[in-house]
Order: C-alpha cells, then structure tokens, then sequence
C-alpha cells in the first residue's frame, strides 16, 4: 500500500474540532484572553523576493514559524509572553501571509533555505526555532542540514514523518500542477472526506484566492504526495536539544507521530496539552507558553 502524506488530517471531518488552522482560533476564550496585536511588520528581500516578519523583545533569538495556510497571526499569544525573555521573531514564510508569493516549487528544501537566507539577511547567526506542523517539519529539515545555526528545537504537532494510509484520488486521477488546476488539489481534500479540513477544504478556496496563497497551499500538498522529503531515517542526525510540543486531541496530525519524533531523536523531552489540538499555541496559550519558555531558558 502507498504511504499517504496527507492522512495527517485523517479524522478531522468536514466541520473540524477546534484544529481547523486559521478559523479555529477565533473562538478560543484562552486565546481571546492573552492575545496582543502583532508587533510592527518589518520586511527583508531573501533570495529576490520579500519576506515579512514580526519582532519584539531582546535577547537570545527565537523564530517562530506557522504551518500550512496559516501565518504569523498563530503566534498572536504567544509573542508577547515569549519576548519577555527572548528577541522572538514570527515570519510569514515564503509565499504566505505579507510576504511574496512567487510560482515556484514549494518543497520543504525550498522553505528551508528561505529560512536559511532570513537568517542571513537580518544577521543572526544562530537562532532556536519553533515550528508548529508544516513549519514544524521546516524547522526539523533545517536543524539536520544546518545544526551549527540552531540553539534548540520546538516541534509542536510537526509534520515530517512517512504517515501509512492510501491516498484516495479524485475523477480524472492525479495532475499536474499550474496556477490553473490548483482548485484540483482542492478537490483532493473533497475526494477524502475522512480527513478534509475546514481550511483545506474545497469551501476554503475563495479565502485561499482571497489571501493569494492558494498556489503556495496546492505546490505545498503536491510536494508532500511525492512523499521525497520525509525526515523518518534523518532523525539520528538532530544534535540540538528537542522539545516536542503535541495536543492530545490533535487529529490532524495524532499524538503517535509525536511519540515518533520522541522516539526519533536522541534525548528530547516530550510535552501533551491536554484539552486541545493541531495548534496549543492557540488552544493553550498560557500552558504552551510556560512550556516553551521553560525549555528556552538556560539551564
């Protein structure tokens, strides 16, 4: 049986349960409470195009880095409270949120060395990283091939390992993609019911053209069916310290895959948020906050 990249969102139903990325935290009181504005946007050119990102605090730098559809409005509660202790920086990846949006291969390569130029451009040598699902799986990809730049690693609900279900493809079987049959990896979501998302849904495809990353969403998905970029044989090369971050109730990604990543990589710790999903962040801002903050410190 064909392994099955996108039964990551297996379970989740047409309604979602409080995972669904961008809707769901509209509604989380915890997260109403301790929300702030985000800080001033700030630009930077990475490799010819414009990446946007947000920033307060001082100190040791921590980049914080959102998921698939999503951008850096995730991390809303969680700047604040981080910058306390920490020069914290959230940015819209690479053809996302404000920043540029150019038709190109999104793989998780292509994500890691835009990251890997942010760096560069804003000259910050060394950085720990806190990715949540797809930005998870960036952060994860750039610690293996860049290990000197990353002082720890926080993987929250990361996507990255080989999952095992059969994908289910719509009429007219596989495609090719290009700007115009990006509404067909939209259809894929509709064709496997058991695990479409609200935001990942074929009815999420006006907001997607409406923000301009429905291309970037499409070349993401298509990337990930190839199944190229999994990171499960790579995990004995993480060296930096790990925390794993997972929502118990998470049925976009399951807690199995974060037990796996645990398993994976040598000496990490290992955190489950109860009474939340895919984004703690947003769930459980305050306990997530406290976690990571706690992991960040020196010793």
């Amino acid at each position: 049986m064909k392994s099955n990249p996108l039964s990551y969102f297996e379970g989740a139903g047409r309604k979602g349960i409080g995972c669904l990325i961008l809707l769901f935290s509209l509604s989380s009181g915890a997260w109403a409470q301790v929300v702030r504005p985000l800080p001033p946007q700030q630009t930077v050119i990475v490799l010819g195009h414009k990446i946007a990102y947000y920033e307060a605090g001082k100190g040791s730098v921590v980049i914080l880095i959102h998921g698939l559809g999503a951008d850096s409005r995730h991390w809303a509660a969680n700047i604040d409270a981080l910058s306390q202790n920490f020069r914290v920086m959230a940015l819209d990846q690479i053809g996302y949120g404000q920043s540029d949006k150019p038709m190109m291969r999104y793989t998780v390569e292509n994500f890691s060395n835009y990251l890997y130029g942010f760096m560069e451009a804003v000259k910050i040598p060394k950085a720990s990283l806190v990715g949540n699902s797809l930005g998870g799986w960036v952060a994860l990809d750039f610690a293996i091939r860049h290990p000197q730049m990353v002082e720890k690693l926080v993987l929250v609900d990361a996507a990255g390992l080989r999952p095992t279900a059969a994908l289910k493809f719509p009429e007219g079987g596989r495609k090719s993609l290009s700007p115009l049959t990006t509404h067909w990896f939209f259809d894929l979501m509709e064709a496997n019911k058991e695990w479409a998302t609200t935001d990942l849904g074929p009815e999420s495809f006006e907001r997607h053209i409406q923000n301009g990353d429905t291309y970037t969403v499409a070349s993401s998905v298509a990337e990930m069916i190839t199944g190229r970029e999994f990171e499960d044989k790579k995990l004995g090369k993480v060296r930096v310290p790990t925390l794993i971050v997972w929502g118990r109730d998470d049925l976009l990604i399951p807690l199995a895959m974060g037990e796996a990543l645990h398993k994976g990589i040598a000496g990490s710790q290992m955190i489950v948020l109860e009474g939340t999903g895919h984004i703690p962040m947003v769930g459980k801002p305050v306990e997530f906050n406290q976690a990571v903050q706690k992991f960040l410190s020196p010793s």
